[in-house]
C-alpha cells in the first residue's frame, strides 16, 4: 500500500481562515448554545452573573494556536500593586497576562475548552473569554474578533500567521505520504466485569505496555496500550499492531473468564481511545475536519452504543496534541482494535485522507446539530449525514489502492452494522494464549 503520492498542491493560494468577524452566524446565540450543548459547556448567561464563574479567562487563538492568553485579576489589591499602587480604573485593567507554558492547570484546561469551542462553531480565529465554575466545568462569556492596535497582540498575530503560510507552502509541495503510527488501548475485564489492571501483567514501556489514568491525585495503570512502530504504509502498522498483540499475550496469563476488549467504554467509567499519530505533514484545521468527517463520523456509525459515553470528555472532533518530536497525534477516534477489519479500514482511510484530504469538501459535522448528534451518538441524522462521504472518498485518486480495506468498513456502515464491546478481541485477531502464561 506504500508509494509516492502527488499532495493536492498546485498553485492555489493558502485557504483563508475565518473568525467571526466572517461569519456572523457562527456567533449567533442559537449556534453558540448548540456547541455549548454538544460539548456539555455552561453559558454565563443562564447562571445569570459573571461570577457564576469562579475563574474567567480570555485566549486569542488563530489557526489552533495560542497566541495570547488572560486571567482576571479579581483582587483589587493584587491589581493596584501590579499598576505601581495606582487603583485600577476599567474593569479592562483587572486583565492580566500570562505568559506561554504557565503551570496553571485550571488554565490550560480553560484553554483547551476555549480551543474546542471556537473548533466547534466552525471558526479558525478568534478572541474567546470564558471561566470555569466550582467544579471546572467550562462556563463561557464570549466569542470575539481578535482585537486590532495592540502592540504585543498585533506582533504575535503576525507571527502566527507567518507560520500558517510557511506551514502551508510546505504542505503545497509535499510529495510523500504521512507517516502513520498509533497507541491504540484496550482493557482486562473478568467474568464479573470488573477491570482487571493491565499493570498486574505488562511493563510501563514497551510494544505493550500499560497506560496512565488519573482518578483525583491517584495515579492508577488500568489500561492496557500498544505501541507500534510507524511506516507510511498501513498494511506495515497492521503487522506491528498485530506484533503488539501477541507481545502482550506473552505477558498477560490466559485466566477463565478474562476478556480483552476494545471500543470507546467496554467498561464503565474506562474511555478507550484509538489514537493515530501522524508526521510528515502539515497539522491545519482544513486537515482536521476532513479527519473528523470522513474517519471519526463513519466510525461513530459503527459503535457499540455504550461507546457514546466517552465524549464529551474524550473524542470530541478536532482533538489533537502535537508531539515533541514533530507530527501530532488525532485523538479523536475510540479504540479501533475491535477487530482487523475496523482497524485496517480506519488506517486505509486516515492514509487516504492526509494526503487527499483538500479535495474532500464535505464538513456535515460543522452542522450543530450534526455536531450534538455526533456527541450523543444519536445515529439516525448522523447516518443521513455520513451518506455521501464513501461516494467523495472513492473518487479520489488513490482509492483503489486503500479500497480492499476501506470497503468493508463502508458495508458495514451501510448495512448499520456495529460493534459489541463485550466481545473478546483475541479471536478476530488471531493471538492465542502463551502456554507459559495459561493457568
Amino acid at each position: 500500500m506504500d508509494g509516492n503520492v502527488a499532495v493536492r498542491g498546485g498553485t492555489r493560494p493558502a485557504p483563508a481562515l475565518k473568525g467571526p468577524e466572517d461569519d456572523p452566524a457562527a456567533v449567533a446565540p442559537e449556534r453558540i448554545g448548540l456547541a455549548l450543548d454538544a460539548l456539555g459547556y455552561r453559558d454565563r448567561a443562564d447562571g445569570g452573573e459573571t461570577g457564576s464563574a469562579s475563574r474567567r479567562y480570555r485566549f486569542a487563538l488563530y489557526h489552533l494556536e495560542t497566541i495570547a492568553a488572560e486571567r482576571y485579576a479579581s483582587n483589587t489589591v493584587f491589581v493596584s500593586r501590579a499598576l505601581g499602587g495606582r487603583p485600577p480604573g476599567r474593569s479592562e485593567r483587572l486583565w492580566e497576562p500570562v505568559e506561554a507554558g504557565s503551570a496553571d492547570r485550571a488554565l490550560r484546561r480553560a484553554e483547551r475548552a476555549a480551543a474546542r469551542l471556537l473548533y466547534a462553531c466552525g471558526l479558525d480565529a478568534g478572541a474567546v473569554e470564558l471561566g470555569t465554575d466550582a467544579a471546572g466545568r467550562p462556563v463561557f462569556a464570549a466569542i470575539e474578533p481578535l482585537p486590532a492596535g495592540n502592540g504585543k497582540l498585533d506582533a504575535a498575530l503576525a507571527a502566527a500567521r507567518e507560520r500558517f503560510l510557511a506551514g502551508w507552502e510546505a504542505e503545497r509541495t509535499r510529495t510523500s505520504p504521512a507517516t502513520l503510527g498509533a497507541d491504540p488501548e484496550f482493557l482486562l475485564a473478568n467474568a464479573d466485569g470488573r477491570v482487571v489492571p493491565a499493570s498486574a501483567y505488562l511493563p510501563k514501556r514497551g510494544r505493550a505496555g500499560c497506560d496512565v489514568v488519573r482518578i483525583g491525585d491517584r495515579v492508577l495503570y488500568p489500561l492496557a496500550e500498544l505501541r507500534p512502530e510507524p511506516s507510511a504504509d498501513p498494511a506495515r502498522l497492521i503487522m506491528h499492531i498485530r506484533r503488539g498483540l501477541l507481545a502482550a499475550a506473552r505477558h498477560i496469563p490466559d485466566t477463565p473468564g478474562v476478556k480483552w476488549l476494545a471500543g470507546g467504554m467496554p467498561a464503565r467509567g474506562f474511555a478507550l481511545g484509538g489514537h493515530i499519530h501522524m508526521s510528515g505533514l502539515w497539522l491545519n484545521v482544513r486537515l482536521l475536519r476532513a479527519l473528523d468527517n470522513y474517519v471519526a463520523l463513519p466510525l461513530a456509525l459503527l459503535e457499540d452504543d455504550r461507546a457514546a459515553a466517552r465524549r464529551p470528555r474524550y473524542g470530541t472532533p478536532g482533538d489533537f496534541r502535537r508531539q515533541p518530536h514533530g507530527g501530532f497525534e488525532y485523538r479523536t477516534l475510540p479504540s479501533w482494535l475491535v477487530s482487523p477489519r475496523v482497524a485496517k479500514g480506519v488506517l486505509a482511510l486516515a492514509a487516504l485522507v492526509s494526503s487527499h484530504y483538500a479535495s474532500l469538501p464535505r464538513t456535515p459535522l460543522h452542522d450543530p446539530e450534526m455536531l450534538r448528534a455526533y456527541m450523543r451518538g444519536d445515529k439516525p441524522p448522523l447516518r443521513v449525514a455520513a451518506a455521501p462521504l464513501p461516494g467523495d472518498v472513492r473518487r479520489l485518486p488513490e482509492y483503489e489502492r486503500y479500497a480492499a480495506w476501506i470497503e468493508p468498513l463502508y458495508a458495514m456502515m451501510e448495512a448499520g452494522e456495529s460493534w459489541d464491546e463485550s466481545r473478546d478481541i483475541r479471536a478476530g485477531w488471531k493471538i492465542e494464549a502463551s502456554p507459559s502464561r495459561t493457568r
